[in-house]
């Protein structure tokens, strides 16, 4: 029972010292929350709403946007990650 309880408060203290991790995929759409199963359609949505130790997962697809993003991070261990999906390929062109 004592390493049931660990194992929760660590996973939780994982979550509140990573942050959010926000989905984009072609598919998506902005008006959603940016989770797994509802993601958002454009990279630039994502970085509108991700704050300093956020992750921004970007599945596969090519996005033809201008991202801006509005902030960064506070420090090294309290970035805004953007990454591609693991064994995804995303592809960013500055065209619209």
């Amino acid at each position: 029972m004592k390493s049931r309880a660990i194992l929760i408060l660590v996973a939780f203290i994982g979550s509140v010292a990573w942050g959010r991790e926000y989905h984009v995929a072609v598919g998506g759409d902005d008006g959603r929350p940016g989770t797994a199963n509802a993601p958002l359609r454009t990279i630039s949505a994502a970085a509108r709403q991700a704050q300093p130790g956020d992750v921004i997962t970007v599945h596969a697809g090519v996005y033809r946007e201008r991202i801006t993003p509005p902030r960064g991070g506070t420090s090294d261990d309290r970035r805004i990650i953007y990454r591609a999906a693991p064994g995804e390929t995303a592809i960013i062109k500055g065209s619209e």
